[in-house]
């Protein structure tokens, strides 16, 4: 082989070593992304960190500063987050045609089943696809989190409901009509209803105001024998004993014909109010008054 050859192949062996030795980062370049993934991974920015520290990890670097990158790639790769999107449509049908981004900058341009490394902390990520108007969501990330899961679904369903035959059409023989459910009828009122309370109260008055004139009747009766005893005549001596007991009788007996008159009243209103309600009769305005030998009942149905 001649000179000339020579030199030619050495020329060009050393275009290739020089090429080959281009994409290496230089000893700064290596110092620089060192410095570089400290201050990413202070700002919990994990996935920046990562990729400053691929770079200073390089052969090219010094050994100190590439081992130290190595190691610390390592770290960033055990802390650093991964989130599995099972996007589906309102089918339920899997989606791969998805473009995913997370605060704004896109993190993957489709969805394959795959894991995405996200930075830790709260993010916004959004989900679009053809057709399909745009999804978001808000996420809590976590630092080490390996198995996240999250269901996203892009898309409405619409709403269809059951039919019968149209105008001019006809079911085929055994075909079952279906309809939706239909709201529910508003319950018929129950209870005894406003009128019949009412008659209730009067009747319970009515009771009432027979047990005061029995119950005064017999004092009455008793204050009567015992002034009986001492003053036969109901015109008796200013003065005495008999006097107090003739005004005793007398005021209990008033008292309990008065009440025998509001029983009696009270009784024959509520048995009148009982059997004229209506059975749909319910609620209204009601006002029970008592007045000396009277019972007044007023309402409205």
């Amino acid at each position: 082989m001649g000179r000339l050859p020579q030199i030619i192949l050495a020329t060009f062996l050393s275009l290739v070593a020089v090429s080959a030795r281009a994409g290496d980062p230089t000893t700064a370049e290596c110092l620089s992304a060192n410095e570089a993934s400290l201050n990413a991974r202070s700002q919990h920015r994990l996935r920046d960190a990562r990729a400053n520290l691929l770079k200073c990890a390089a052969r090219s670097c010094p050994a100190d500063v590439r081992d130290e990158c190595t190691h610390g790639v390592n770290e960033i790769n055990a802390a650093l987050p991964k989130i599995v999107f099972d996007a589906k449509d309102a089918a339920g049908t899997d989606l791969v045609a998805v473009k995913v981004m997370m605060d704004g900058e896109v993190l993957a341009d489709h969805l394959d089943g795959s894991a995405l490394a996200v930075d830790p902390g709260p993010h916004t990520f959004s989900f679009e696809t053809p057709g399909q108007p745009r999804a978001e969501k808000k996420l809590v990330i976590r630092e080490g989190e390996k198995d996240r899961h999250e269901r996203i679904v892009l898309g409405t369903a619409v709403a269809t409901k059951p039919v019968g035959p149209g105008v001019g059409e006809s079911m085929a023989p055994g075909t079952a009509l279906t309809s939706s459910p239909s709201e529910p009828s508003e319950p018929p009122p129950s209870g005894l209803g406003g009128q019949r309370i009412v008659a209730l109260v009067a009747a319970g008055v009515g009771v009432g105001g027979i047990g005061i004139g029995i119950g005064y009747g017999l004092y009455s009766r008793s204050k009567h024998e015992s002034a009986m005893e001492v003053c036969p005549d109901p015109v008796c001596p200013a003065g005495t004993d008999g006097v107090e007991r003739w005004n005793q009788a007398i005021s209990a007996g008033n008292v309990s014909t008065a009440a025998f008159i509001v029983g009696a009243v009270g009784l024959a209103g509520g048995a009148a109010l009982w059997f004229t309600a209506s059975p749909e009769s319910s609620g209204g305005a009601t006002q029970v008054g008592l007045g000396p030998g009277t019972l007044q009942l007023r309402g409205r149905w």
